[in-house]
């Protein structure tokens, strides 16, 4: 390829799942998501799991089953799903553990119970999503359907703080009885009917197995630096928490213009009608001189006072006057759109939060 050519790089899914001692929910998962209107087939295949996790995972997926022929359940999956040879390729399952410091070897965990052991598992949680996430070639798929349902929590937490909008998170449900019988891994498996406690047969393949998409909120578009290196779980909680509160209380700027017809919020542009703006700019002033209307009657009442005197408005586009149900509509208008901009008018009341106001041409 001439360097002067474009080279294509083929994106590669990674399912990151979050496993215990059912592994057969990331089967399952694989199942839904080759069935979607739009098929996928992640390349790889992690498991974040424990020591007992990974023990389940090698003796139920990956060790020869009698009743699939001998073969695998992993390799029975791949051949009904038809997978490529480049997908569903499964990694070594990820153990959550720390170094022993007097023998300076690893040690996985064989649970996640106490409150130590989750800092563990949310610090190792966030360093597999973040090795993911950080590489612009890949996308993430991750399963929170396995595990402890503090492991699910963590996963989810996680993705939302250095997650894409183009990854996604997911839960994987299964109509009954199928979701409780040992031996079921996704419908098209090989092999006899499966029977329940009482002993009535249950024939895989007729199994319902659904993909909830979970969703969440990408925090890495506030945080630029989470892009490059995300820290600590906690560390990372605390100082996003931190800057997400002072957000709150920060002044905006909001600059009027009132020939565009348009309000910009901190530089976001937001189409605004021009009385919404001239009641904007009304409740800006009023505030800042410490006479805000108590309710709306009284705004109408003061705002067409001051309408006559406003000199910033051009005299085109200034309104004529002001009534209250003017003054509820405009109010109305001026919630819905600045909500989008993360700037929030309490509802039943005429008080700003914190801001500087300016008037453009």
């Amino acid at each position: 390829m001439a360097f002067w050519e474009e080279e294509h790089y083929e994106m590669t899914t990674i399912l990151l799942a979050v496993t215990g001692l059912s592994p057969a929910v990331v089967t399952e998962t694989v199942w839904a998501l080759a069935g979607e209107r739009r098929r996928v087939l992640p390349g790889r295949v992690v498991f974040i799991t424990t020591v007992v996790g990974a023990e389940r995972i090698r003796e139920q997926l990956f060790s020869p089953v009698a009743g699939f022929g001998g073969r695998t359940v992993w390799e029975s999956l791949r051949e009904a799903v038809g997978a490529a040879d480049d997908e569903l390729i499964a990694e070594p399952a990820r153990v959550i553990g720390q170094g022993n410091r007097k023998t300076g070897v690893f040690e996985g965990l064989a649970d996640i119970v106490t409150p130590e052991q989750n800092d563990l598992a949310a610090a190792f949680i966030l360093e597999q999503v973040r090795q993911v996430v950080t590489n612009p070639e890949t996308r993430l798929i991750a399963s929170i359907a396995g595990g402890r349902k503090t492991m699910g929590a963590l996963l989810h937490a996680a993705v939302t703080l250095i997650g894409r909008e183009t990854d996604r998170l997911t839960h994987v449900l299964v109509d009954a009885p199928f979701e409780t019988l040992p031996g079921f891994f996704f419908p098209g498996q090989p092999g006899p009917a499966l029977r329940d406690r009482d002993g009535v047969e249950h024939f895989p393949a007729v199994a319902g197995v659904h993909l909830a998409d979970v969703p969440f909120v990408p925090l890495r578009n506030r945080f630029e630096e989470v892009r490059d290196f995300p820290g600590s779980f906690e560390g990372m909680r605390r100082k996003f928490s931190r800057e997400l509160k002072e957000d709150a209380v920060r002044p905006r700027l909001l600059e009027i213009s009132y020939r565009r017809k348009t309000l910009w919020v901190d530089e976001v542009p937001v189409g605004m009608r021009v009385k919404a703006l001239a009641v904007l700019q009304f409740l800006s002033e009023a505030q800042r001189g410490g006479m805000t209307p108590g309710d709306q009657p009284e705004a109408a009442e003061a705002m067409n006072a001051w309408l006559r005197t406003a000199e910033f408005i051009p005299v085109g586009v200034k309104p004529r006057g002001m009534e209250t149900e003017d003054i509820r509509h405009e109010l109305n208008h001026l919630r819905t759109e600045l909500k989008v901009v993360g700037f929030e008018i309490p509802k039943r009341a005429l008080h700003l939060p914190p801001h500087t106001l300016r008037v453009r041409e």
